[in-house]
């Protein structure tokens, strides 16, 4: 009688997770997401220093299986040289579109490639001994900032915990550059 019970149970539930894990990638559904890059930090007894870096993300499916959005990717480094007051900071901000393509499935497991182009801004300040023509050091500040941009390729995989939550991994390939600021 209790297999008869969960070939019941399973026959009805069957059809709903089916259609369920379908409407995952349909058109409509949004998308909220945080990425955390880097989470650093080190303390020695001459040297400090802090990274972190993440991107929260939005999209939208504008068709089935189709997602474009923005991400927002924000760096920021430190470094101290604490035998000196010598200190080195450093934030970096984009805005980055992306275009997603889910490989078609009735699973909670999805397969998906993405591509993204993003302008970015590096801004940096510190100080940093500076040594005057006799060679003797002193310290003086510095600032100044960088713009660039990237282009980024991958493939990556999603697993649908529900249908509004997903735990993803994306390798990717991505080709950028800084160019410092040039102010006339």
């Amino acid at each position: 009688m209790r297999a008869s019970t969960y070939l019941l149970t399973t026959a009805l539930l069957l059809p709903c997770t089916t259609a369920l894990s379908q409407s995952l990638t349909t058109k409509g559904t949004r998308m909220v997401g945080f990425s955390a890059g880097s989470l650093f930090f080190q303390s020695k007894a001459t040297t400090a220093s802090v990274d972190v870096a993440f991107a929260p993300t939005a999209g939208l499916f504008f068709a089935d299986n189709w997602a474009a959005g923005i991400a927002l990717p924000l760096e920021y480094h430190a470094f101290r040289y604490k035998l000196q007051d010598q200190h080195n900071n450093e934030l970096v901000a984009g805005l980055a579109p992306w275009l997603r393509f889910y490989i078609p499935s009735s699973s909670r497991h999805r397969v998906f490639a993405e591509a993204q182009v993003g302008a970015l801004v590096n801004s940096y300040w510190g100080r940093q001994p500076v040594y005057d023509p006799t060679g003797t050091p002193h310290m003086d500040r510095f600032k100044g900032h960088d713009f660039g941009g990237f282009v980024s390729i991958g493939a990556g995989y999603s697993y649908f915990l529900t249908p509004n939550v997903a735990v993803e991994s994306m390798l990717a390939y991505q080709q950028g550059a800084l160019s410092p600021a040039t102010m006339a």
